[in-house]
């Protein structure tokens, strides 16, 4: 409230003040129009008489001490009365003979601040239009009552309204403003007429550049909404692909990322997502994780394996089961065996099955340290709960065989085989292989003997 306050009382102040600029309290017969590039022709303005003027500064105290007139550092003048009281005061004042039009303008100016004080909107647009109806006022009066008048009735939410005023403010300015345009392009917003907010919100750019003016970020964010509205996809890219430029925010990027997706840019669109990671805007673990399974899925595994390793340091990731296993799963196709060993071996902790301690064993067996390995694979099947069992079985079979234990082997690959009749065939020719084996190192055995012996 007191922010609106301020406002509305420099609005008030300024048309008074540019009328006593350079001399007393009666003087101000004439005006200087608002300033612009290229000179206008003064409008000349009847006087204010020092009687009306006191009466004003008079109903401004009783409004709104803070606004009075006065020398820096000096006190604001106790009031007199409320902004009823003023009210009261002022309507008294209209019935005055002999006042002009500029006088009557400045009371209706004064009424607007009292009612726009007491949050009394109706009445606060109704004086401003007052205003507007006198004969010759300042420039400088009519363009702050127009501002006035289209930001109340946008306020209000009258946004054709608040529109027939700006274009009648707007009418006075030999430069648009770029702001007020905005506000316009919103208006239409408002209205669900996208086309023209789209024109408008474009006629803010070109004015911005023309002034030399820098583009603030909802200047641009209105242009990614209407071009989204008005189902322009390319320009929705590339107007958040200038805007994130200069305000690098994280909506920005995720929006960006998911336009990518609707292009089907897959790498763009990860490339986005990833650059939102990279400057601390993904902090949730769900961001994260996806960001992870995205760049597993792209080929990317080390550095998911990263994201997700320092996620799970900084206690963005919490140290489960399915993030493990994510872990594992990425230093795995990263071929960073150890790593992935380590963080198998982590996830097991928290199994409710046999299947991460299959993939730790395969791991392991990887490595070539196939003793840990049927460790792990034995607790696997202790586990159970398992995908294939047979295949399990399959592979302990081959560890089993890596370290000689050859009557366990066997016993392994037939249960492979009794699990599954696939795998028969090439149990056989292992269990074979493994029977052929034990003779030839029983033979080896026995000449070794025989040798010795001689």
């Amino acid at each position: 409230m007191m922010q609106k306050l301020t406002i509305v009382a420099l609005i008030w102040a300024l048309p008074l003040l540019v009328s006593q600029v350079g001399s007393d309290i009666n003087v101000g017969a004439t005006a200087q129009a608002a300033q612009a590039p290229e000179k206008k022709k003064t409008r000349k303005v009847p006087a204010m008489r020092e009687k009306t003027y006191k009466k004003l500064a008079e109903a401004q105290i009783m409004i709104d001490p803070e606004s009075a007139p006065r020398e820096e550092g000096e006190p604001p003048p106790e009031p007199t009365g409320t902004p009823q009281d003023a009210i009261r005061m002022l309507m008294k004042l209209r019935e005055s003979k002999g006042l002009n039009s500029y006088e009557m303008a400045q009371i209706w100016n004064t009424m607007a601040f009292a009612y726009y004080t007491l949050e009394d909107i109706p009445n606060t647009i109704k004086s401003y239009e007052n205003i507007l109806k006198q004969g010759t006022i300042t420039e400088a009066l009519e363009q702050s009552s127009l501002r006035a008048l289209f930001q109340l009735h946008y306020a209000e939410g009258n946004y054709r309204k608040s529109i027939e005023f700006i274009d009648r403010f707007q009418a006075l300015q030999a430069n648009p403003d770029p702001q007020v345009t905005f506000i316009k392009a919103t208006a239409y917003y408002q209205l669900e007429d996208f086309r023209a907010a789209l024109r408008h919100a474009i006629e803010v750019e070109d004015l911005a550049n023309a002034q030399q003016k820098e583009m603030k970020e909802q200047w641009w964010y209105l242009q990614v909404v209407l071009y989204n509205e008005n189902k322009d996809t390319d320009n929705v890219i590339r107007v958040l692909e200038t805007l994130i430029l200069h305000f690098p925010k994280k909506q920005y990027w995720m929006h960006l990322a998911g336009m990518y997706s609707e292009k089907n840019w897959d790498d763009k669109s990860l490339s986005a997502y990833y650059a939102a990671y990279i400057q601390g805007f993904l902090q949730r673990e769900t961001e994260v994780i996806m960001l992870a399974q995205r760049l597993l899925g792209a080929g990317v595994p080390y550095e998911s394996s990263q994201i997700i390793e320092r996620g799970i340091k900084a206690g963005e990731i919490e140290e489960n089961e399915k993030n493990i296993t994510l872990l594992a799963t990425a230093y795995t196709l990263a071929q960073e065996t150890n790593q992935a060993i380590d963080a198998w071996r982590d996830a097991t902790k928290y199994a409710e099955d046999g299947e991460l301690h299959y993939r730790l064993a395969q791991a392991l067996a990887a490595e070539d340290r196939h003793k840990e390995a049927i460790d792990a694979y034995a607790n696997a099947q202790k586990k159970g709960k398992l995908k294939d069992a047979a295949d399990v079985a399959f592979w302990k079979g081959i560890s089993q065989m890596q370290v000689e234990r050859w009557d366990a082997a066997t016993k392994s690959f037939r249960d492979a085989a009794r699990l599954d009749k696939k795998r028969e065939k090439q149990a056989r020719q292992y269990i074979r292989y493994i029977a052929g084996e034990k003779r030839r190192q029983e033979e080896l055995r026995k000449m070794l003997e025989e040798t010795v012996g001689e």
